[in-house]
């Protein structure tokens, strides 16, 4: 299994080799090039992928609510 490198900014975890490690106020922090070179365009852009990760981030958050809502009624039903 491959080990993945936390990002900060993405809230996910990415490959190593698609990770820089980032000097920030509390530290050292790893951060993917892909957030790192959305950062450098234009205002619009940076905001476009800003609604766009949020959106990703939402989605997997309601995943994860689902499926774990689904295993307490599995439970449920065993008792």
């Amino acid at each position: 299994m491959t080990t993945k490198v936390y990002c900060y900014h993405c809230m996910t975890y990415h490959r190593p080799e698609s990770m820089q490690k980032i000097m920030t106020r509390c530290g050292e922090r790893w951060r993917c090039v892909r957030s790192i070179e959305a950062a450098r365009s234009s205002t619009d852009e940076r905001d476009a992928f800003g609604l766009r990760q949020s959106e990703r981030n939402k989605a997997r958050a309601r995943v994860m609510q689902e499926n774990a809502m689904q295993g307490r009624r599995l439970a449920q039903q065993a008792l």
